[in-house]
């Protein structure tokens, strides 16, 4: 395990050293366009039409949804004790991307390499749960939290649930998992497919690995800057996250194994694009209507996204390279309390003090922690 841990280290070195030879956003652009888009799917085709679906796999989605939802909850109250609560613009940003994941592209890969394909089938379905939390959910609040900055109060939200079940649906990976279902449901496996198309699909299922990994070297950024806020965020969202999987480990009586690590590795999986594609679409809005106030800080949820999938992608093979030393739930909780007070840490002696903003209500009452954390749902 250690030599295909080292070998993809130096994938991931390889992206960084060709970072100069791949400056240009469209040529980034195209390499993660083709991992979306034909290698991922690819791979997930594959993985379903080997296997035999298990009747207790339609969970797997509510248990998708229902992780987005618990960190949600808790994004207030973890951007509380950052004090990031003082700045509204970055607030909002991020109680859009903490609660959202992004597994195809920072974890299916190694999930498939080093768990097995049964695994990718689980986790692609968890993440369809994932695909309706961000596309559906999100875009909600962040319509809802458009009209509480622009104080806007009976204006109707125009979002099109044919557009979204479409954008859900029409996604390539999506749309291979309902492919792969229907096949199976038909008695199809990967017997009944001809040895050349096979051979196709499997052939660009080898490409995904190396591609994810070089992509994550290529986006690799180096700043000062992202010690302040970005990088103690992570570790605290990642140490979160593990934090509840231990938790839920212990209350559901799960062995320390190859489902555990499983659920780690999907737990501290990159933010979602998603998210911040309604931050833009939101962006956009106000720009046109001459909005003085914005809702959102997009140049700071770029970054945050930037830096999100390198870090998770680091932190699994890391984590992957000492999953041997968690014997039990009991040492997963304390590696989670130690990311979250390296996090804090990290934040306090990085960070110049925070000054505090004017807040947009004038009553004393709103500005109670009780009215901000209602405020958001």
């Amino acid at each position: 395990m250690y030599s295909k841990i080292i070998v993809f280290f130096l994938l991931i070195i390889l992206g960084v050293i060709l970072k100069k030879k791949f400056d240009g956003k469209s040529e980034r652009f195209g390499v993660k366009s083709f991992i979306l888009n034909i290698s991922l799917p690819a791979t997930i085709f594959i993985s379903f039409i080997s296997f035999q679906l298990n009747i207790d796999y339609i969970f797997l989605p509510l248990i998708g949804i229902l992780f987005n939802f618990f960190i949600l909850i808790l994004s207030p109250f973890i951007l509380k004790l950052t004090r990031l609560h003082t700045n509204p613009r970055k607030t909002r940003t991020l109680l859009l991307l903490l609660p959202s994941f992004a597994p195809g592209i920072s974890c299916f890969p190694i999930i498939e390499e080093f768990l097995g394909s049964e695994y990718l089938v689980r986790a692609s379905l968890i993440d369809f749960g994932n695909k309706v939390f961000v596309l559906i959910f999100l875009l909600g609040l962040s319509f809802h939290l458009h009209k509480l900055t622009q104080g806007i109060k009976k204006k109707k939200n125009k979002i099109s649930i044919k557009k979204i079940l479409k954008n859900i649906f029409l996604e390539p990976i999506n749309t291979v998992l309902s492919i792969s279902i229907i096949m199976l449901s038909f008695g199809f496996n990967i017997n009944d497919i001809p040895d050349i198309i096979s051979d196709f699909i499997n052939r660009l299922k080898d490409t995904l690995t190396p591609l994810v990994l070089i992509f994550v070297g290529l986006s690799i950024i180096f700043a000062k800057e992202a010690l302040k806020e970005i990088i103690p965020l992570l570790f605290i969202r990642a140490g979160i996250c593990l934090l509840l999987i231990g938790l839920i480990g212990i209350a559901f009586g799960f062995e320390i194994g190859s489902e555990s690590t499983f659920y780690v590795i999907l737990g501290i999986s990159s933010v979602s694009f998603w998210p911040f594609a309604h931050m833009t679409l939101i962006d956009k809005i106000e720009k046109n209507a001459k909005f003085k106030k914005r809702t959102f800080d997009i140049q700071f949820g770029l970054n945050f996204l930037a830096y999100s999938l390198p870090f998770s992608t680091i932190l699994i093979l890391l984590f992957l390279s000492n999953s041997s030393k968690l014997t039990n739930y009991t040492s997963l909780i304390l590696f989670s309390l130690v990311m979250i007070i390296l996090g804090f840490i990290i934040m306090r002696l990085s960070s110049k003090p925070f000054k505090i903003k004017k807040s947009n209500f004038s009553e004393k009452k709103k500005n109670s922690f009780i009215y901000f954390f209602k405020s958001f749902l």
